[in-house]
């Protein structure tokens, strides 16, 4: 902002909340791909689960009990907080690393409860659970891919404020 304006003249922009915007926030979780899940027993050693981590675009394996109920979720966060420059036996259970807390939400949730979930507690994975039992899982990935599929191309391609004029051409 030039010297010359003062903080009172900024212009506020509204813009206006399409129909499929309003739509997605409240279209089910199952609304999106939620099969793409990695589901791995406490005991599997360490080096097997970041192994099956990796398969996981969402980079979690969710950590699931023999009767398919969630006990919890090994990420890439904890890989990077509690093993990462430790000594570590490759051969111990992941249950020795995983986040034993799990917020799960059921297909039938919205995906604004997801996004509320994965904001407020900073998930980038929700395991789906139906019954007590894991039926699927959904990231951050598919929330904003399936958002950018609900909103319109011009709407997605706005500029976060269309009055702004940038002072070079340069930057990006």
């Amino acid at each position: 902002m030039s010297g010359e304006q003062s903080s009172t003249s900024q212009r506020s922009v509204a813009i206006a909340q399409t129909v499929s915007s309003r739509k997605a926030r409240h279209d089910s979780v199952s609304s999106m791909e939620t099969d793409d899940y990695v589901c791995i027993a406490p005991s599997t050693p360490l080096s097997r689960a970041i192994e099956a981590m990796k398969q996981d675009e969402g980079g979690c394996a969710i950590v699931c009990a023999e009767d398919g109920s969630v006990v919890g979720i090994f990420t890439e966060r904890d890989l990077l907080t509690k093993i990462v420059g430790q000594e570590t036996d490759l051969n111990a259970p992941v249950s020795n690393w995983m986040s034993p807390v799990v917020a799960t939400l059921t297909p039938e949730a919205t995906i604004g409860d997801a996004v509320t979930i994965m904001n407020d507690k900073g998930y980038r994975n929700v395991p789906l659970v139906k019954n007590g039992k894991l039926v699927g899982s959904i990231s951050v990935f598919d929330v904003i891919g399936y958002l950018a599929e609900s909103y319109p191309k011009t709407t997605m391609n706005l500029p976060p404020n269309p009055d702004q004029v940038m002072d070079s051409t340069d930057g990006g």
